[in-house]
């Protein structure tokens, strides 16, 4: 049981909020995100984690009704390449998704992660754009540079953040602290998107059932494959469904019927303390 416990914590999706839910009528986008470093981190900051290894976190995020959903994808941890002022951290590390929620108010909130022998400590995060502003533009892409926020993307979740012109006066920058990034539509993901959960981010090297499995390490959705369809005949099949129906009603009626011999016992003493009590009030008159 704790193999399937395992599965399905790593498997699960929070939906998206409600409202948007309805939008999700066109066609998804499918996306290629590639964290390749993160510059400028202060040795304050790398000094945090063990031995100086740091770990990138991505979640989706409504602006509008701030909200998490999706699954949340963890990269391997990663060691700064030198102690010098300030260092860097490279990642190189492919992201695959798709959604079908293209509102510019959807964006893929990066959290760096510093990681100790007991615990992770966020040491910043930011806001990617995924989708542009203007309908009649497109999806943004292509190479940039993240800037990063001090604190943790929980903050987002403040009353004062709703307002998305108060990010900058509430949220502090980490000067001079940058993730440098690239993401590009991905095509090639539409022939298996029926076999990937929307908002559901996942690595090259991650297993889906129904794609050719990755080998060697290569990243198997850049161009994914389906692996070969064969017929399946499934012959005798038994569900058996714990508690059946039957078992589920005689336990009921047994427990039924223990609750009533215990209110008839417990009558049979109020009757029999009150006979007692009148007994005695007799014989001492």
């Amino acid at each position: 049981m704790s193999e399937w416990k395992r599965i399905f914590e790593e498997k699960r999706v929070i939906p998206p909020h409600s409202q948007h839910s309805r939008l999700a009528s066109g066609p998804a986008q499918a996306f290629r995100l590639v964290l390749k470093q993160v510059d400028g981190l202060h040795a304050k900051q790398s000094e945090e984690g063990k031995a100086g290894e740091h770990q990138l976190r991505v979640t989706l995020f409504d602006l509008e009704y701030q909200h998490f959903f999706g699954r949340t994808w963890q990269s391997e941890p990663h060691r700064a390449k030198s102690s010098n002022q300030p260092t860097r951290v490279p990642f190189n590390e492919v992201i695959y998704f798709h959604t079908p929620l293209c509102l510019s108010s959807v964006v893929a909130v990066v959290e760096l992660v510093s990681l100790s022998f007991q615990s992770a400590v966020g040491a910043g995060f930011g806001l990617l754009r995924l989708f542009s502003e203007r309908p009649d533009s497109g999806p943004p892409h292509g190479e940039g540079r993240l800037n990063l926020f001090h604190g943790t993307p929980r903050a987002l979740l403040h009353p004062m953040l709703r307002d998305p012109l108060q990010m900058n006066v509430v949220l502090s920058v980490m000067e001079g602290t940058q993730l440098l990034y690239s993401l590009q539509p991905h095509s090639a993901l539409r022939p298996i998107m029926h076999l990937l959960p929307p908002n559901f981010l996942v690595s090259g090297h991650d297993l889906i059932p129904g794609v050719v499995p990755p080998t060697d390490n290569t990243d198997a959705l850049r161009r994914p494959r389906l692996l070969p369809e064969f017929p399946c005949v499934l012959d005798r099949v038994c569900v058996s469904l714990a508690p059946s129906m039957e078992v589920f009603e005689a336990n009921l009626l047994q427990m039924l019927n223990n609750d009533r011999l215990n209110m008839q016992t417990l009558k049979q003493c109020h009757l029999l303390s009150s006979v007692t009590a009148r007994v005695v009030g007799s014989g001492g008159m």
